[in-house]
């Protein structure tokens, strides 16, 4: 084990440490793509032991895919390396909401209120108070070229 995968083992004893960058994954686990939601979650291990998903839009995967389909042994893997070299994280309000397992609820996903009518356009949602109350185990991602994505823990 490489010292820098040690010290992060170590810190990763805190659930609300996490680390990921092009270097620190290990392997894809598990590939989740949702077409109608244009949603796909790689789920990966990191090099120090910590399991991760990154959550993107299945479009910019595929587009991604068309000019790499030869150049990776394991395309999901490359994605996630090239995701993390490319994008930064973010502090931006994000415009969709996530749901309890980590998933983006498409816009046509409206909950009931309280009053079981549907919530529309007429709310106005404070974004910022929303993207502050939500868990510290997602960092969202942008400006790198592959969309908006987040990573969870």
């Amino acid at each position: 084990m490489k010292i820098k995968d040690y010290y992060l083992s170590l810190l990763s004893e805190n659930e609300d440490f996490f680390y990921a960058d092009n270097q620190s994954i290990e392997k894809t686990t598990d590939v989740h793509i949702d077409k109608a939601g244009d949603t796909i979650k790689i789920d990966f291990d990191t090099t120090y032991g910590k399991p991760g998903s990154l959550v993107v839009k299945y479009s910019k995967f595929k587009d991604w895919y068309k000019n790499n389909i030869d150049k990776h042994d394991n395309a999901f893997k490359a994605f996630v390396e090239e995701y993390l070299t490319s994008a930064k994280e973010t502090e931006d309000v994000v415009s969709e909401v996530i749901d309890d397992d980590g998933n983006i609820m498409s816009s046509d996903d409206k909950p009931n209120n309280s009053t079981n009518t549907m919530v529309g356009s007429k709310n106005n949602w404070d974004l910022e108070k929303l993207y502050k109350t939500l868990p510290k185990s997602i960092r969202f991602y942008g400006g790198g070229g592959l969309g908006m994505g987040f990573v969870t823990w």
